[in-house]
């Protein structure tokens, strides 16, 4: 089955940038996750397209393989070279009234490996031979990363959902995997600190006759924090007098409660960072970020205050709103 494009399921432009496609993806993940969507398979399946789509195209280098190639650049072990040399080899081929074939699909139905029968096959002088003569005698499997051999093989896609925390600071689980046409067997696995919501874990030889396992995560949300990128954010609750005459307070960390300093007449919207208690992926670890909140007390015990502070306004607060 062919996949669909995969900038057509973001639905953003080819052109699109980075921060596009993040948002984008944010978008539909946060419309079709399945913990909003409990027993909607086609919610479930556009939100794994989606994952898919944003977890190739936030991939500099497999972008580049995807918007040259589509998705037979992203086989494991593709060779570029070696395809853009085949590409050329069947356009000559064409130019000369030969047979063409226009991707790595056509070529492997119609290619044999050393020493094929039929047409078009390795053994017989035809096509087959002469790409072998091209590539100094090279199997059209050995060129292409191996894909032949590998399309024997049999990989298992499963989903695992995992807390935010966990997926921050990293965790092991054992899950039940059930193979087709097999039993249920356990496997445990490690997920990696700083796995991202859509990101996937691959299990060598875990799958089937020899092929991977390869886990989607699906990162719960979090009631307080948020992620953009290795950082954290934190909408932090202040009351007024922390904020006019700044204060230490406690903030939580996924190691740990740190004490944060408040300046003097801080106000809402104001961000405070916390260098390094971010989320930590291999040697880099990003910040935690406070950005605070003023809360009034939920009492109207305070009207003869608030009365007082009024008339020290010395000039509108919403003078910078305008068109």
């Amino acid at each position: 089955m062919t996949r669909r494009d995969l900038y057509e399921i973001l639905g953003v432009p080819r052109t699109a940038n980075e921060q596009q496609i993040r948002k984008a993806y944010r978008e539909l993940a946060r419309k079709y996750h399945p913990d909003r969507n409990p027993g909607d398979k086609q919610a479930e399946e556009r939100f794994k397209e989606a994952s898919y789509a944003s977890e190739i195209l936030l991939n500099s280098d497999k972008r580049k393989l995807y918007d040259e190639f589509g998705e037979q650049g992203l086989r494991e072990g593709f060779n570029p070279e070696a395809f853009r040399q085949y590409q050329r080899y069947a356009q000559a081929r064409q130019g000369t009234g030969g047979a063409g074939f226009g991707s790595l699909e056509d070529l492997l139905n119609q290619v044999g490996g050393r020493g094929g029968g039929g047409a078009g096959a390795g053994g017989g002088g035809g096509w087959g031979r002469g790409f072998q003569d091209l590539f100094g005698g090279a199997d059209v499997s050995d060129v292409f990363g191996g894909a032949r051999t590998r399309s024997r093989r049999r990989d298992v896609v499963s989903d695992v959902s995992i807390e935010f925390l966990d997926a921050v600071r990293g965790t092991e689980q054992e899950l039940s995997i059930q193979m087709p046409g097999e039993a249920p067997r356990g496997v445990k696995v490690r997920i990696p600190p700083g796995v991202r919501d859509g990101g996937r874990i691959r299990l060598r030889g875990q799958g089937q006759d020899g092929g991977d396992l390869v886990l989607r995560v699906h990162v719960r949300e979090h009631p307080f924090f948020r992620r953009d990128g290795d950082d954290l954010l934190l909408a932090l609750p202040v009351t007024v007098g922390e904020a006019f005459h700044g204060a230490k307070v406690q903030v939580p960390t996924p190691n740990g409660p740190v004490t944060l300093r408040i300046p003097k007449h801080a106000r809402s919207g104001n961000k405070l960072r916390l260098r390094g208690k971010g989320v930590s992926r291999g040697e880099h670890t990003g910040d935690l970020i406070a950005e605070l909140q003023i809360v009034l007390p939920e009492s109207e015990s305070i009207a003869d205050a608030v009365d007082t502070i009024e008339p020290a306004y010395t000039e509108p607060v919403r003078k910078h709103l305008v068109l």
